[in-house]
């Protein structure tokens, strides 16, 4: 009678012990099934601007609290000493492969697949260095008439690791569709603010 008890008695130990596996596991299932719907979504994913900030992204894009250091022109002013430098032309210079550089153009170059396409290879591209902070790394660069990206620079940086890494991705990208003057494609000036959001 004892041994029928005891044996009873393990019956049931085993069979709860399963049990709790079997929740246990059912839990983990749901918990790998959250993380994997969250880096599907987006949302395990570094963020580089929010889709709001999307539509007013343009050449001239300065954050508020950038604005007291930043002019409206400042993508014109990262190439002023090229600017100052020309031989009476205005609002443009001739570079050392002998293009001419406008500082604007009629319409303004484009990356193909216009802001989206932009905003999904800057989301795409951006590696966040290991001491990043909060911050826009301002870059300006020159858009060739064959629409190839060129001579990028830092106008107003963060750190060396997120400066760095905004030219890398500006360096990187592949070309646009160039500026036109005249209906004629041309060599023009762009800047973007690369937004570290970490």
């Amino acid at each position: 009678m004892r041994i029928t008890y005891f044996f009873v008695f393990i019956v049931f130990i085993y069979i709860s012990s399963c049990g709790a596996k079997k929740d246990n596991q059912g839990e983990s299932e749901v918990s790998a099934s959250a993380a994997e719907e969250a880096t599907s979504t987006g949302e395990a994913e570094q963020s580089w601007i929010d889709d709001s900030e999307m539509d007013v992204l343009s050449s001239t894009w300065v954050a508020e609290d950038d604005k007291g250091e930043l002019s409206s022109t400042w993508t014109e002013d990262a190439y002023s000493e090229e600017l100052s430098a020309s031989s009476g032309l205005a609002n443009s210079w001739v570079d050392e492969s002998g293009e001419t550089v406008h500082a604007k153009a009629e319409i303004p170059p484009e990356f193909i697949g216009g802001k989206e396409a932009l905003f999904n290879y800057i989301k795409g591209t951006i590696t966040y260095p290991e001491d990043v902070e909060d911050g826009n790394i301002y870059v300006a660069f020159i858009i060739g008439s064959d629409g190839s990206v060129r001579d990028a620079r830092v106008f107003k940086g963060v750190k060396e690791s997120m400066d760095r890494e905004a030219l890398r991705i500006i360096n990187n990208m592949p070309n646009w569709d160039p500026g036109l003057i005249d209906g004629k494609p041309v060599a023009s000036v762009y800047g973007l603010p690369i937004i570290f959001k970490p």
